[in-house]
C-alpha cells in the first residue's frame, strides 16, 4: 500500500460517493487484477525483470516495452521519495505541537515541503535505510515482516478512534451512499481506474519484478487477488480514518465536503493539521499515529520500488548492494529538483505518473501477443487452487488493454484544459510538457534497447517445458 490509500482515496470517495466505491472494485476485477495476473506469470517464467520478461516472452524486439514501463515507474517514484520526508517531518511536528497557532497552514506546508534543510535531511536519512532494508534479501523479508502489521496495527488504532467519534455516522453515510445512476459518470471510471492503477500498481512492473523471486508453485490467483483486495481493504480503511474524523470535527457538512476535496496536500497537510490543533493533547497523540501511518506506507512502497528498479541491473550481472546503490541514488538525484520546488515535483509526477498507463498498455500486449489462454491453462491454472476461467482471457488480453489506452487517452484530452498553453513543453501541467518528456524517454530506451538485450544474464524460459523455471541460485545470491 501506498500513500495514496489514506489521502486519495477517501477524498475520491468523498467526491463521489458509494458509486465510486463500486467502480473501483468493478474496474480492479476486470482491468487491474487481469493485469497484476500477466505481470506476475512473466516474472515466474522469465525469471527476470520486465525488460527480460519481455524480451524471452516476446522477442529481443521487444525488450524496449519493459524497459520503458520500468522507467517511467522510475521517473514518477523518484519524486514520490520526497513526500516520505514530508511524512516523517510532520509525523515530528505533530508530536512536538509545533505547528499548532500557525494562522496559514499552507505556507508552512510550503516552507517545510520545498527546499527545506531539515526535511531534507528526513528524506536523506531514510533513502539510506530503504538501501540497508535492499541489500539482502533477508533483511528485506525481515523488514517486510515487521512494517506492514506495525501499519496495519497503526490504522486500525485510528480507525477505532475516528468511528467513536460523535458525529462520525454522517461522514459514512455522505460518503458512502450509492446511487446506481452516478455509475453513469465517466469521470468516477476515469478515476476509478486510475486509482486502481496507482495504487495496486498495474503497469509500473512492479509486480513482474517482485515475482521473480517467487516460487514455481505459488499460487498465482490467490496471491493476485490477496494483493488486490488487500490493497483495497487499506484504501477503504483510509476512508474510514480519514472521512469521519472530518466530518466530526468541522463545523458543518459543507465545510467537511470542502475539506476532504481540498487536494492530497490541502487536505492532509492543512486540512487535517488543523484539526488535530482542535483537539489539543489528543490531537498530537492522533496526528502522530496518522503521519506514522503514511510514513510506513511511503517507505514500503519506497522498497517495492526500488527492488524493481534495481533488478534490471542484477539482471545484468550487478550484484544486489551495488544494483540497490545505484537505484537509491539515482532515485535520490533525480528527486533533487523535486526537492527544491514543488511545481517540478507536480511537472514530473504528471508526467511519469500517466506514463504508467503506457506500461499498461504493454503488459496487456504481452498477455495478447504470448497468449492470455496459453498463459492460463499451461502456466496459471496448474499452480493455483482457484483456476481462472476463459473470462481472463478477454480481460487480460483484450478489455484490460483496451481500456488502458482509452483512460490514457481522455487523460490527455483533459490535458489541453489544465493550461491555457497547453503547447508549450515548460509550462507544468502541460499536454506539451508530457508528450515532450515521453518522446525523450521513448528515444532513450530505444537507443540502449540493444544494450540491455545484450547484458541481460540467461534466459531461463523453455517454452517447451512445463510450468515454471526454479528460481535460479544466482537470483537470490546475496553478494
Amino acid at each position: 500500500m501506498g500513500t495514496g490509500n489514506l489521502w486519495r482515496y477517501p477524498r475520491l470517495t468523498c467526491q463521489y460517493g458509494g458509486a465510486f466505491v463500486v467502480a473501483t472494485v468493478i474496474a480492479l476485477v476486470v482491468i487491474a487484477i487481469p493485469l497484476v495476473m500477466s505481470e506476475s506469470f512473466a516474472g515466474r517464467a522469465s525469471r527476470h525483470s520486465a525488460p527480460g520478461a519481455f524480451r524471452d516472452l516476446l522477442g529481443p524486439k521487444y525488450t524496449w516495452m519493459g524497459t520503458f514501463a520500468t522507467f517511467c515507474y522510475f521517473m514518477m517514484h523518484a519524486n514520490y521519495t520526497v513526500i516520505l520526508a514530508w511524512c516523517i517531518r510532520y509525523m515530528f511536528m505533530s508530536m512536538s505541537g509545533s505547528y499548532y497557532g500557525v494562522a496559514d497552514k499552507m505556507a508552512l506546508f510550503n516552507s517545510v515541503a520545498a527546499n527545506d534543510l531539515t526535511t531534507g535531511i528526513c528524506w536523506i536519512v531514510m533513502m539510506v535505510l530503504a538501501y540497508f532494508c535492499l541489500r539482502s534479501q533477508s533483511i528485506l523479508e525481515k523488514s517486510a515482516k515487521l512494517i506492514l502489521p506495525a501499519l496495519l496495527g497503526v490504522v486500525l488504532i485510528l480507525v477505532v478512534y475516528a468511528l467513536t467519534r460523535t458525529g462520525s455516522l454522517e461522514g459514512l453515510k455522505y460518503s458512502f451512499a450509492f446511487h446506481p445512476s452516478d455509475l453513469w459518470d465517466p469521470n468516477i471510471w476515469l478515476e476509478a481506474i486510475t486509482q486502481d492503477f496507482w495504487s495496486l500498481g498495474s503497469g509500473t512492473m512492479l509486480v513482474l519484478s517482485i515475482s521473480k523471486y517467487a516460487s514455481k508453485k505459488e499460487d498465482i490467483v490467490v496471491n493476485g487477488k490477496v494483493q488486490a483486495f488487500g490493497d483495497m481493504t487499506f484504501a477503504l480503511l483510509g476512508t474510514l480514518i480519514v472521512l469521519p474524523c472530518i466530518f466530526a470535527f468541522t463545523g458543518s457538512t459543507e465545510e467537511a465536503v470542502t475539506l476532504a476535496r481540498s487536494g492530497n496536500n490541502g487536505l492532509t497537510f492543512v486540512g487535517l493539521t488543523n484539526m488535530f490543533e482542535s483537539l489539543a493533547g489528543a490531537g498530537r497523540v492522533l496526528g502522530t499515529l496518522f503521519f506514522l501511518a503514511l510514513s510506513f506506507a511511503a517507505f514500503t512502497s519506497i522498497i517495492a520500488a526500488t527492488t524493481c528498479f534495481s533488478g534490471v541491473f542484477t539482471d545484468m550481472g550487478m550484484s544486489r548492494k551495488k544494483a540497490a546503490a545505484l537505484a537509491v541514488f539515482g532515485q535520490v538525484a533525480l528527486g533533487i529538483p523535486s526537492f527544491l520546488s514543488q511545481d517540478i515535483l507536480t511537472n514530473q509526477d504528471t508526467v511519469w505518473g500517466f506514463g504508467i498507463f503506457i506500461g499498461g498498455m504493454f503488459s496487456g500486449i504481452l498477455a495478447f501477443k504470448f497468449g492470455a489462454n496459453r498463459m492460463r491453462t499451461k502456466y496459471i491454472n496448474p499452480v493455483s487452487n482457484r483456476k481462472l476461467s476463459w473470462t481472463f482471457d478477454i480481460c487480460a488480453g483484450y478489455i484490460a488493454p483496451v481500456a488502458t489506452a482509452i483512460v490514457l487517452v481522455l487523460w490527455i484530452i483533459q490535458a489541453i484544459g489544465w493550461d491555457e498553453h497547453w503547447w508549450n513543453p515548460f509550462a507544468i501541467s502541460s499536454l506539451a510538457t508530457m508528450l515532450v518528456q515521453w518522446a525523450i524517454g521513448f528515444a532513450l530506451v530505444l537507443y540502449y534497447n540493444k544494450t540491455i538485450n545484450a547484458k541481460t544474464k540467461g534466459v531461463y524460459f523453455d517454452p517447451n517445458a512445463e510450468g515454471f523455471p526454479d528460481v535460479p541460485d544466482a537470483l537470490m545470491k546475496e553478494v
